[in-house]
């Protein structure tokens, strides 16, 4: 059973070590469905849907975030970000984001920290 997510979040913070942890992955069968554009969009809104649930239960928590965006951010490490939320918790950057690289490669829901220091 999946640990919640105040729970999940609240042990990486006190992990004082920077690292990210699946919230969600969807691995695509095949390479057609890989290039299935109707697929993708539905996928798309599901894991936004999802990044929005996600970040409305962290603003519960720790308030608004500082920033949010569709494209790459410096803090988050993945590539293909087309959706983001980060918080900063005392100095530490909390982050959630939706991911694609390209087709074919999984499409991703992320959570993260980056505590600054290059842990």
């Amino acid at each position: 059973m999946a640990k919640p997510l105040t729970t999940l979040v609240e042990e990486m913070l006190a992990g004082n070590a920077d690292g990210t942890e699946e919230l969600r992955i969807y691995e695509f069968e095949d390479d057609t469905s890989a290039h299935d554009d109707e697929l993708i969009d539905r996928l798309y809104q599901e894991f936004s849907a999802e990044l929005d649930r996600v970040q409305s239960a962290l603003s519960k928590k720790y308030g608004e975030p500082v920033r949010r965006g569709t494209e790459d951010d410096e803090t988050i490490p993945l590539n293909g970000v087309c959706r983001f939320a980060v918080w900063n918790i005392d100095g530490t950057e909390l982050y959630v984001a939706a991911a694609h690289e390209d087709r074919g490669v999984p499409i991703l829901l992320m959570i993260g920290i980056d505590s600054g220091n290059g842990a």
